[in-house]
């Protein structure tokens, strides 16, 4: 709060003489080419003069004066009197009859002192602006080069797969196309998130560049800059340059040893995201499974082995799925909004799975991106358990009570 001193000289009423007449009544106008005060009366006679007619004539709060104080503008509340104090609880400028009525007990300061707070502040902030700028363009450029790898790495790995194809023949094209068709997807996916990646980060430079040059031209001795400085604060919290983009994971893919036998194995299987090579689990390898470490607290529901080192599991009462290593420690978590019962391994990719308490529905887990979508309805079966055969189909194990 300001003291008694500071009070009365604010309340000291501040008037300007007119240039032409030394009236004291009216003096609200200020001509920037002539540098003089002017009262209502005299306006006019300035604007009609041959030699003066051309001039620059404005309210006197928007003056610009060259090698003097700024000008406070004229209380919209109390005529006559000049906002010549900042209200810094209420965050506007006041005059001497709104300190001594609704602003008594509040924090003020002097309008000079304010202002030169706010260019402080207003130069800080094109400072922020230019960096922001100078950060999103760099961003751009890194993705870009991020881009360019993860096509480079597209290619390479077409290149491969064009390689084992001619080595398999004609029996196999149908799986080389299925492999280059979600190459293709993930090609397109990436472009995709390329573009709205450069368009966000080119729409960012834009618009910033655009509240740079509108800011450039404020007119930083005047109150206008209290206006252009609180716009720019509440502007500048909208382009954060501290986020972090998450690049994409690169595909690769694994070449297969060539057999007739088994054709996916002999062209290979595209790897991205978190993706597993479907292995054949024996006895031995379920019992070792069993032994992973858990809770006593934690009831494993089911186990759903990936390969002889991993496995997914179901626990009472938890709304995902945990996948462990042989010593018990969990590697990778999926959340769900259910509580899963069931599960089985469908290929390299996908789980199935149905909900505790029971549903109508079976669920299918794309361990690519993490979605769940309905595999199956079941409403008219008792479900008790779910599986698949060596011929990838899916089976249904019902419940008949006696």
């Amino acid at each position: 709060m300001a003291s008694n001193r500071s009070v009365r000289r604010a309340q000291e009423p501040v008037t300007y003489t007119c240039a032409l007449c030394d009236s004291e009544d009216g003096v609200r106008w200020y001509c920037n080419d002539c540098q003089e005060n002017l009262c209502d009366r005299c306006k006019g006679f300035h604007e009609r003069g041959k030699k003066t007619k051309n001039d620059e004539v404005v309210l006197i709060g928007k003056a610009n004066r060259q090698g003097d104080k700024p000008v406070p503008e004229v209380c919209k509340l109390h005529p006559g009197k000049l906002c010549d104090m900042f209200c810094s609880d209420c965050n506007e400028l006041i005059c001497s009859i709104c300190l001594s009525k609704n602003h008594k007990q509040h924090n003020w300061k002097l309008f000079e002192d304010e202002l030169s707070v706010k260019k402080e502040h207003f130069k800080e902030q094109m400072t922020m602006i230019a960096d922001k700028i100078a950060n999103f363009k760099n961003k751009t450029s890194v993705r870009h080069c991020v881009n360019k790898t993860f096509k480079d790495n597209i290619d390479t790995t077409r290149k491969e797969v064009n390689s084992q194809r001619t080595k398999l023949k004609a029996e196999i094209d149908s799986i080389a196309n299925t492999v280059l068709a979600e190459l293709s997807s993930l090609e397109k996916e990436e472009s995709m998130l390329h573009k709205k990646d450069i368009q966000r980060l080119d729409k960012n430079v834009e618009e910033l560049t655009r509240l740079h040059e509108k800011a450039t031209v404020t007119d930083t001795s005047g109150v206008s800059i209290f206006e252009t400085e609180m716009s720019l604060r509440k502007t500048l919290l909208l382009y954060e340059v501290r986020m972090k983009h998450v690049s994409p994971k690169q595909p690769s893919f694994v070449t297969g040893s060539i057999d007739r036998v088994l054709l996916t194995k002999m062209l290979g299987e595209l790897h991205h995201e978190n993706q597993y090579e479907k292995t054949d689990i024996d006895n031995k390898h379920v019992q070792r499974l069993s032994t992973f470490t858990v809770t006593q607290r934690n009831q494993i529901l089911d186990i759903c082995p990936v390969d002889d080192s991993h496995a997914w599991l179901s626990i009472d009462q938890y709304q995902g799925l945990i996948l462990v290593n042989r010593d018990g420690v969990v590697t990778e978590t999926v959340k769900l909004d259910f509580y899963p019962y069931r599960i089985t391994m469908v290929g390299t990719t996908d789980i199935l799975m149905t909900s505790n308490p029971r549903s109508t529905f079976v669920y299918k887990l794309s361990l690519h991106n993490k979605q769940v979508t309905t595999f199956a309805d079941i409403r008219s079966h008792n479900l008790c358990d779910i599986s698949i055969n060596k011929r990838e189909e899916v089976l249904l194990v019902q419940l008949h009570r006696t």
